[in-house]
């Protein structure tokens, strides 16, 4: 399995969930450890592009590619378990809930949950905390740049 995050230069390296610990998330609260990646790199794109406003995208930006063995296995959280409002901002804290248990119990180095960005498409978590993180390979980092029609505010 590929997974792909996107962050500043200095950050993109940097595999340990600080960021997420140090913030929370919309899966964990502040003060634990997640890796917050998504399946392709177009929703990598969205997810960090929402999570900042248009002014402030910094211009070094790159994007990260991790290769897990297809082996490991994962949990995968199922929109039908999830509250009715559960891809509103700011997140409803029963996802944080849920983020913290799978962290708790340790089970699995991946959590899939749907994302709130764009329905149908799915972020990976990853604990590295858990005994198969070392599983997990930074297998390229390269500069990346947003289209600038991304970057752009549309008036209706």
């Amino acid at each position: 399995m590929k997974v792909y995050r996107i962050s500043k230069e200095r950050y993109i390296k940097d595999l340990s969930g600080e960021g997420a610990r140090i913030y929370g998330g919309r899966w964990n609260r502040k003060g634990t450890s997640v890796l917050y990646t998504a399946e392709n790199r177009s929703l990598a794109t969205v997810e960090y592009l929402v999570h900042l406003p248009i002014a402030l995208v910094p211009e070094d930006t790159y994007i990260a590619e991790l290769t897990i063995p297809d082996h490991i296995e994962y949990e995968q959280v199922q929109i039908k378990d999830l509250p009715p409002q559960w891809a509103i901002y700011p997140a409803p804290l029963v996802l944080a809930d849920i983020g913290e248990d799978w962290i708790r119990k340790n089970e699995t180095l991946l959590l899939k949950v749907p994302s709130s960005v764009v329905r149908g498409e799915w972020n990976v978590l990853i604990n590295p905390k858990h005994r198969l993180f070392n599983k997990v390979k930074l297998t390229d980092v390269k500069a990346y740049s947003f289209d600038e029609r991304l970057l752009k505010t549309h008036k209706g």
